[in-house]
C-alpha cells in the first residue's frame, strides 16, 4: 500500500521541494495544495512526469477551503498517512511598536487558525490509516526558550508560538489514538522569508548576517531532504516534541 502524504502550500519554496522529494519515490502518493492552482506552474510541470502527485486548491485565509480540500482528497485516496501543514505566511520583520494591528490578526489567522482548521478537516482521513503523523511547519522564532535577540519577529514569532501550543495540545489529546504530532523548524532557508530575515538582521548586525549566510542558510532542497527524513523516522516517542529539521530538540 502506498504512503499518502498531504503537503499544504506545496507549490513553492520549501513545500514544493518537499513534494518533489516525496514524489520521487513511486511508493508515495503526494497531495499538494496551492492558493492559486493556475499559477502553480512549476508544480504543474512536475505533475506531468509524476502521476503520483495531485494538486488541489487550498487558501488558509478561507475558512471553508480546508473542508473542501479534504473532500477532494477523499476522492483520490482512501486515507492519509502523513499531514504536513506547511502553508503559512511571513512578514517584513520589525519591532512590536512598528507592527500594524492588521499584521497581528492576519498572521494569527493564517499561521494558527489555518493549520487548526486544516487538521480538523483531515482528522477523519488520518484515522483511516494507522500511521497518523502530523507535522506543523513552525520556526525557532516561535521559541521563547531560544529567543533570538538579534531580530524582532513580533507577529510572525507570536503566531508560530501559538501554533506550537496547539501542536503540543493535540499531541496530548490524541496520544491514545496513536497520533504523532510535532511542530518543526525547517531551517533558515534561502526562500523569500529566509532571505528577508537575513537582510533584516544585516541592518542591525552585518557580521551576524554574514555568519548566517555562510554557515546556517540552507537551500529548499536541503531542507526538504531533512524534512522527509524527519517525517519518515518519527515514532511514538517523538509525539509532542519540538524539533529542528535535523531532529535536534528546540526549547518551547
Amino acid at each position: 500500500m502506498s504512503t499518502v502524504y498531504v503537503v499544504s502550500g506545496g507549490n513553492r519554496g520549501i513545500g514544493l521541494a518537499v513534494v518533489k522529494k516525496l514524489s520521487s519515490s513511486s511508493n508515495n502518493v503526494v497531495i499538494a495544495s496551492a492558493r492559486n492552482v493556475e499559477q502553480a506552474t512549476e508544480l504543474q510541470e512536475w505533475i506531468k512526469t509524476h502521476n503520483n502527485v495531485h494538486l488541489f486548491k487550498y487558501d488558509a485565509t478561507v475558512e471553508s477551503d480546508a473542508a473542501t480540500f479534504a473532500n477532494e482528497v477523499s476522492k483520490v485516496a482512501d486515507g492519509v498517512d502523513v499531514l504536513i501543514a506547511n502553508a503559512g505566511a511571513g512578514e517584513t520583520l520589525g519591532t512590536v511598536i512598528d507592527t500594524p494591528v492588521a499584521n497581528w490578526t492576519s498572521l494569527y489567522k493564517i499561521n494558527v487558525l489555518g493549520p487548526i482548521l486544516l487538521f480538523n478537516a483531515f482528522y477523519p482521513l488520518l484515522l483511516k490509516r494507522s500511521t497518523r503523523k502530523v507535522l506543523f511547519t513552525s520556526s525557532t522564532l516561535g521559541s521563547k526558550g531560544d529567543y533570538l535577540e538579534t531580530v524582532s519577529s513580533n507577529a510572525y514569532g507570536q503566531s508560530k508560538a501559538a501554533l506550537n501550543y496547539t501542536a503540543k495540545e493535540l499531541s496530548v489529546e490524541l496520544a491514545e489514538q496513536n497520533f504523532i504530532v510535532v511542530p518543526f523548524h525547517p531551517g533558515l532557508v534561502s526562500s523569500e522569508l529566509g532571505n528577508g530575515l537575513v537582510e533584516t538582521i544585516r541592518k542591525v548586525n552585518p557580521g551576524v548576517a554574514d555568519h548566517l549566510v555562510k554557515n546556517v542558510l540552507i537551500t529548499p532542497d536541503q531542507s526538504a531532504e531533512a524534512i522527509v527524513k524527519l517525517a519518515e523516522g518519527l515514532t511514538k516517542e517523538d509525539n509532542g516534541k519540538f524539533y529542528n529539521f535535523d531532529k535536534t530538540t528546540i526549547a518551547w
